[in-house]
């Protein structure tokens, strides 16, 4: 799959077009359309070398959003692009492991800062983008891929989606070691969180209590 020719002007037009190097929030020498591999400063280049480098780089992560494996459609597919291009293919990984399509949407929101001047700051350009890149991949181009189903999380289960389930626990007030594992306090959180949200307090996530967590 290919970015669309209307995503791409919308990137070139969130990241700009620029003919001599500058320092982007993140202090990261950048030229062109938000390229960065090589740029020094005091380097500049023409108009045709900026599409030139901006055309090799969608190129790139074109193919780190393929290589997640995700069955995704062309507006998905595209956020993604947009996404990976600005937050990197590390953040990519992040943001699409564990999780479902809904979940990966709302989740492309908590990328909205840089460090500026050494302070994690929220940044009203990065909101604006990381907005469009999730309503993006919200909206229906072709037919929204079915999710697959999730496991059931009980006491003795381990893996990263047992992760997600701490960190949630953790969102909703608990103090919860993220190790991946269902020990005593992580059921007892579960247990609790779900008393407290009127459901069968089980200490079993399934479909009602994470959708709870994730509300």
């Amino acid at each position: 799959m290919k970015t669309s020719e209307s995503a791409l002007k919308k990137i070139a037009e969130f990241e700009g077009i620029h003919l001599k190097a500058y320092k982007c929030p993140a202090g990261v020498w950048t030229i062109g359309v938000g390229h960065t591999n090589g740029v020094t400063e005091g380097m500049t280049i023409t108009q045709a070398q900026a599409m030139d480098f901006f055309e090799n780089d969608i190129r790139k992560y074109e193919d780190y959003v393929t290589a997640t494996g995700i069955a995704l459609n062309q507006n998905q597919f595209d956020a993604l692009v947009s996404f990976s291009f600005n937050c990197g293919v590390g953040n990519l990984r992040k943001l699409v492991n564990g999780r479902d399509y809904q979940q990966i949407a709302e989740a492309i929101m908590k990328y909205n800062k840089a460090r500026v001047k050494g302070v994690m700051t929220v940044l009203p350009g990065l909101t604006r983008r990381r907005e469009w890149e999730r309503n993006l991949f919200l909206s229906g181009a072709g037919v929204t891929p079915k999710t697959e189903k999730q496991r059931i999380i009980k006491t003795g289960s381990r893996g990263d989606d047992v992760k997600e389930i701490q960190e949630a626990l953790n969102r909703h007030g608990y103090c919860l070691a993220v190790d991946g594992i269902v020990g005593q306090r992580t059921e007892a959180a579960i247990v609790h969180f779900q008393r407290r949200m009127g459901l069968v307090p089980d200490g079993i996530v399934g479909p009602k209590t994470r959708a709870a967590l994730h509300a």
